[in-house]
C-alpha cells in the first residue's frame, strides 16, 4: 500500500471527522516543509492528533476510531479478550474504550459474554465501581465506553510500592467492600478478584472493574457454559469448600486474599506461569495459606481477624456477607477513631488553661442567667435536612447554629458552649463520632455533661455502643418522622425560665 503523501493524510482526518477543515489548513500552514513528516509534526504539536492517530491514518484505515460518541486517542492496556484504548467523548470527558479483540467477533458465545459484563457494569452506579456508559457494535466491532480511571491497577501499584500502611489500606478497603456489598445486593458477583481488575486512582479511590466474568443471579446456565474461561482459584476454591459456583462468599475470599497483599507485600496465593488449569490449582494450594498473623508486616490483631476471617476456607466460619465484613470495618474504623481523638485531647487538654475552661462555662451561665433562647448546635451534611432544623427548631423557640462538618462542630461546641446537640451520624459517617466525643470530653472539661440528640442510619445501630453512657443522649434510627426529632429535643433542652 503507498504511503500517504501530506494532502491526503489531511484529507482522510477530516473526512473520517478527526480534525476540522480548519484544524487541518492550520496545521498544513505551520508544516515546515510541507511534507508528510512535517504536517505529522504539526498535528501532534497542535495536539490535534495523538500518534496511534496517526498511525491509523498512515496505513489508510479509516474505521476504528469513532465508537459510539466517543473518539480513540490511544491505545492503554491488552487484555485476552479485549483491547483497552484511551478515549474522549464528544462533550471532552476523558473515557476508557474496550474493543473486543477481532478473533472473537465471529463466536457468539464471547459477544454474548462481552455484552453481559458490558450490562452488569451499566447496572452498577457505585463509586468504587469503575462505570460503563454505553456499549455497543460499530463496523463489526463491539465496544463499551467506560469511565477513565487515572492511576494504576493494584498489581503495578504494590510493584512500586511494595505494601502500604494500615491507615492507606483501610479507606481502599472499605470503598471495595462496600462496592461488592452494593454489587452483591444487585445479584451480581464479581467473579475475578485480582489486583488487575482493582484500579487506584490518583486521588487515592479504588475501584473495581471488569465484571465479564460475573455470575448475575439466575444465571446459572450462562456460567456453566462460561467455566472454560472462569479464573481457576475460584473453581479450585469452590472444590475445596463446597461451595456453590457463583456464590458470594467466593469474593470475600479473594478480597480478603488482595487485602493480604496490600498490607504485606505477598501474594498469599503465589503466580503460577501456566496455562493448565490443574497445575494452577496443584502449585497455589489454598489450604496451605501463611496465616496473617505470623507474617512480619502483619496489621493490628483486630484487622488481622477480619481479614484472616475473609479468608477461611470452612465456608462456616468464614464472613457469609459483605454487610457484615463493612460492620466489623466500621467498628474497627471506630475504635482507632476513638484511641487517636484521646490522643489529640490530651495534648489539646496539656495546652488549655483553666481560665479558658471557666470562660467558656461562663459563656452559658449567662445565657441562661439572662433568659435566652436555649442553643442547639446541628451537626448535618445534607442542606435540606439544615434548611428543615433551622425552620423547625426556630419555630419552636431555638437559637439554632448550623454546621455542615463535624470536626468544625466540635470547635464551635468548644468556643460557644450550645445547650443542646443535633448530630447526624448518618450523613457525616462513622468516622464523624470522633468529633462527638470531642465534644463529650470539652463538656466535662467544663463541668457539665453533653445533652445531644443523635442519629444514626438504618445500617449504624451497631455505633450506639461506641457513644458515652454518662451523658443526657437520645439516639434514633432513620427513617424518622420530624415529629419524632422535636419531641426529643424538648425533652432534652425544656424551654423555660430557667433556660
Amino acid at each position: 500500500m503507498p504511503a500517504l503523501d501530506a494532502e491526503s493524510l489531511a484529507q482522510q482526518a477530516v473526512m473520517i471527522g478527526l480534525v476540522s477543515k480548519d484544524q487541518a489548513k492550520l496545521a498544513r500552514s505551520t508544516a515546515d516543509d510541507g511534507s508528510v513528516e512535517a504536517l505529522i509534526k504539526s498535528f501532534l504539536r497542535h495536539e490535534m492528533l495523538t500518534r496511534w492517530q496517526v498511525e491509523r491514518l498512515q496505513k489508510d484505515d479509516a474505521t476504528g476510531f469513532f465508537f459510539g460518541d466517543s473518539v480513540i486517542m490511544f491505545h492503554i492496556a491488552e487484555g485476552t479478550f479485549a483491547r483497552v484504548y484511551r478515549g474522549r467523548r464528544s462533550v471532552g470527558e476523558p473515557v476508557a474504550i474496550k474493543v473486543l479483540r477481532n478473533r472473537f467477533v465471529s463466536d457468539p458465545d464471547a459477544i454474548r459474554r462481552f455484552n453481559e459484563e458490558a450490562e452488569a457494569g451499566i447496572r452498577l452506579v457505585h463509586p468504587n465501581i469503575v462505570r460503563t456508559f454505553e456499549y455497543g457494535a460499530t463496523d463489526n466491532k463491539y465496544f463499551m465506553i467506560m469511565e477513565y480511571v487515572e492511576g494504576s491497577n493494584l498489581r503495578d501499584f504494590l510493584k512500586i510500592r511494595g505494601r502500604v500502611s494500615e491507615s492507606e489500606a483501610l479507606p481502599l478497603m472499605l470503598g471495595l467492600v462496600s462496592a461488592l456489598q452494593y454489587s452483591n445486593e444487585q445479584g451480581i458477583t464479581h467473579r475475578d478478584i485480582k489486583g488487575t481488575n482493582i484500579l487506584i486512582s490518583s486521588n487515592g479511590v479504588a475501584k473495581l472493574v471488569d465484571f465479564g466474568l460475573a455470575t448475575i443471579e439466575g444465571d446459572e446456565k450462562k456460567m456453566a457454559q462460561a467455566h472454560g474461561q472462569r479464573t481457576v482459584d475460584y473453581s479450585a476454591l469452590e472444590r475445596s469448600c463446597g461451595s456453590p459456583k457463583g456464590d458470594p462468599r467466593s469474593d470475600i475470599f479473594f478480597l480478603g486474599c488482595v487485602f493480604y497483599q496490600m498490607l504485606t507485600g505477598q501474594l498469599p496465593l503465589p503466580e503460577v506461569e501456566t496455562n493448565d488449569p490443574l497445575a494452577k490449582m496443584l502449585k497455589r494450594g489454598i489450604n496451605s495459606i501463611k496465616p496473617l498473623h505470623e507474617h512480619a508486616f502483619a496489621p493490628s490483631g483486630e484487622l488481622t481477624q477480619i481479614i484472616e476471617r475473609m479468608m477461611k476456607v470452612d465456608l462456616k466460619a468464614r464472613y457469609q456477607t459483605f454487610a457484615e465484613v463493612h460492620h466489623d470495618l466500621d467498628v474497627y474504623l471506630a475504635h482507632i477513631a476513638a484511641a487517636a481523638r484521646k490522643e489529640r485531647n490530651a495534648a489539646k487538654l496539656a495546652v488549655r488553661s483553666e481560665s479558658a475552661s471557666g470562660e467558656i462555662a461562663a459563656v452559658r451561665d449567662a445565657r441562661k442567667a439572662a433568659g435566652g433562647q436555649p442553643t442547639l448546635l446541628c451537626v448535618e451534611s445534607q442542606d435540606e435536612i439544615r434548611d428543615a432544623f433551622r425552620k423547625t427548631f426556630a419555630k419552636m423557640g431555638y437559637r439554632t447554629m448550623l454546621v455542615s462538618d463535624a470536626e468544625v462542630a466540635a470547635e464551635r461546641y468548644r468556643e460557644e458552649a450550645p445547650d443542646g446537640v443535633v448530630f447526624d451520624v448518618d450523613g457525616l459517617g462513622a468516622a464523624s463520632l470522633n468529633a462527638f466525643l470531642d465534644m463529650h470530653e470539652a463538656a466535662h472539661d467544663d463541668g457539665h455533661v453533653l445533652v445531644a440528640l443523635v442519629l444514626l442510619g438504618p445500617r449504624q445501630h451497631y455505633l450506639a455502643k461506641n457513644l458515652p453512657t454518662n451523658d443526657d443522649l437520645i439516639v434514633l434510627t432513620k427513617p424518622l418522622k420530624m415529629r419524632e426529632v422535636q419531641d426529643a429535643i424538648t425533652k432534652l433542652v425544656p424551654i423555660s425560665s430557667e433556660s
